[in-house]
């Protein structure tokens, strides 16, 4: 997982203050959506504690996490933020969680389209990088870069969350955990 940090970018400090001074605070409570596939999700958010999935399901019915955000990303659905069209994922607590939350409409008006592109492009950046790493890189590669960035990992998420998202069995997870003796 290639992970980017934009905490030190102009445009996320300014977002960053945005929506911490403007946003609407809303709680999510574990198992709740942000937003579901198919809703007009036209928001962006800050995430200040929590975490959150991004998934979908197969043509099988098996639930694929494609991605996380963790404390301090910005989230969003970015083809609902961006092109005003239906999400394509379910954005989901994992966690108890609290976002600052604000229309793309209110984020535009106080900081301008420039800068609201630059975070749109942030969050789809992201989501490539992502995408190239679920095809580039092991299982295991990407569940070291995980780890690196989220050491107490297995304390906040399920093995079955963690495997879903390197697209591995819960039982796999747990031999490359052994393998590379790691608590899970």
């Amino acid at each position: 997982m290639t992970f980017l940090d934009f905490t030190n970018k102009d445009f996320y400090i300014v977002a960053k203050q945005l929506l911490l001074s403007k946003g609407k605070k809303i709680e999510l409570a574990k198992g709740d959506f942000l937003c579901r596939i198919g809703d007009m999700g036209n928001r962006v958010g800050l995430l200040t504690s929590g975490s959150l999935k991004y998934s979908r399901f197969t043509t099988r019915g098996n639930e694929r996490i494609i991605s996380f955000a963790f404390t301090g990303d910005l989230v969003a659905s970015y083809s609902a933020m961006r092109n005003n069209a239906p999400s394509p994922v379910n954005i989901v607590a994992l966690e108890s969680s609290t976002i600052y939350l604000m229309p793309i409409a209110q984020v535009d008006a106080a900081i301008g389209l420039q800068l609201r592109m630059k975070l749109s492009e942030a969050v789809a950046h992201k989501a490539l990088l992502e995408a190239i790493d679920s095809c580039c890189l092991t299982a295991e590669e990407r569940y070291l870069e995980l780890q690196r960035r989220f050491p107490d990992i297995h304390n906040r998420l399920t093995n079955r969350t963690i495997a879903s998202y390197l697209g591995i069995t819960p039982e796999s997870l747990s031999r490359l955990c052994k393998r590379l003796n790691t608590t899970s």
